[in-house]
């Protein structure tokens, strides 16, 4: 049975933003790299699931406690908790150079055929269900919150440019935050708090489109972003807590 397993990153001056900490962003980045480097070393990348198959995301919790300042190094620990028929939970811990757990988070994924779209059954892969996943070990935090869409009181426009694409061909997980955040005003972003931050993905967006991005900015920001036809791409939800 598989247990924690951990990478060590350090955080360079670049992924740092005005507070000198490492970004949202980076953190959710960090975290995803831990990720697919695990599932290299595990051996359940997405072509152990058939040559034409990719692991997909589909909901994320951050609970944030600090974020670690530059030259900083941080270890994240990581381990699969669970799964079923078409989803499985991947966990994580982030620790600081003292050993204190200072963010943990808890992701929800799926593989899905590259053609058809469509998701796999992990019950078709006994090794994977029986031999990554540890069922003794409990999730980092709780569960990822289904989010809902947000009374609007904003509406923004953003176009999908070259920066945000990813090796898939459409915009990287990632930068829905990015896009999230940049509504939002710099003294929000700029004190070191306790953050929540809930984000679901539902559908692709790709290279020239032009997204709305709808906003309930009070008291817990909630976002929804929507594709150019008005398909939800994203949901995202950033609950502040007490300055640290």
């Amino acid at each position: 049975m598989e247990q924690k397993r951990s990478y060590t990153y350090r955080i360079e001056p670049y992924q740092a933003d005005l507070t000198q900490r490492l970004t949202l962003m980076g953190l959710a980045d960090y975290l995803l790299t831990s990720c697919f480097t695990d599932a290299i070393f595990s051996g359940y990348q997405s072509n152990s699931f058939g040559e034409n198959c990719g692991w997909v995301i589909l909901r994320m919790s951050m609970e944030i406690e600090r974020l670690p300042r530059q030259l900083e190094n941080i270890t994240i620990r990581t381990w699969i908790s669970d799964v079923n028929r078409l989803a499985s939970t991947h966990n994580f811990e982030v620790l600081d150079e003292q050993g204190q757990i200072i963010a943990r988070s808890s992701t929800i994924w799926t593989v899905i055929d590259l053609g058809t779209r469509k998701p796999i059954s992990f019950t078709d892969y006994p090794d994977f269900c029986e031999h990554k996943v540890d069922r003794t070990l409990e999730p980092a935090t709780s569960t990822p919150l289904r989010l809902s869409t947000p009374d609007v009181n904003g509406r923004y426009t953003h176009q999908v440019l070259y920066s945000y694409i990813d090796g898939n061909g459409h915009t990287y997980s990632i930068n829905y935050l990015r896009m999230a955040l940049d509504t939002l005003e710099i003294k929000d972003l700029s004190t070191s708090r306790r953050v929540r931050i809930d984000m679901n993905w539902m559908h692709e967006t790709h290279y020239g489109e032009r997204l709305v991005i709808l906003t309930d900015h009070a008291p817990s920001p909630l976002f929804e972003i929507q594709a150019e036809d008005g398909t939800p791409a994203a949901r995202i939800k950033i609950d502040w807590r007490e300055e640290n």
